[in-house]
């Protein structure tokens, strides 16, 4: 996944969580992870496809629903704590043509963007960040 992307015409990139932060955040979905494996395979074999992003997301779309039912089984809290973690990680570029975070580790510090785009972002973050974790699990033969 590309660090540098653009979305509705807006520029952002990613950052690298440091190992205990991916701890953190594996550590909170770990109850749903037996909802979201599957998904997270499908994406693996997604991503190392030679498709453009936009075919990328169209297909990260289409197995996005066991994720989601997964989401669903988090408390708030543990949501808050996964969704501002991994927004942490992601910066906007400004009209000013500097960086700025899009999330502290507890609030939103872009009031302008609406939750589709910041799903978005999270699960771009998310994929950036952690896919590593799950190529590292045992394989099933």
């Amino acid at each position: 996944m590309d660090r540098d992307f653009s979305v509705n015409g807006r520029d952002f990139k990613l950052n690298k969580f440091d190992a205990f932060k991916q701890f953190h955040i594996v550590r909170r979905i770990a109850p749903i992870l037996a909802d979201m494996l599957p998904a997270m395979k499908d994406i693996q074999k997604v991503q190392n496809t030679e498709l453009s992003e936009t075919e990328k997301l169209d297909e990260f779309a289409k197995i996005a629903a066991p994720m989601m039912i997964g989401l669903s089984k988090l408390t708030d809290e543990d949501s808050n704590k996964v969704l501002y973690g991994l927004l942490s990680s992601v910066e906007i570029k400004q009209a000013t043509g500097n960086w700025a975070k899009i999330s502290t580790e507890s609030m939103l510090m872009m009031q302008d963007l609406e939750l589709p785009l910041l799903l978005q972002l999270a699960g771009r973050a998310f994929m950036f960040n952690l896919a590593g974790f799950f190529t590292a699990l045992p394989r099933q033969t």
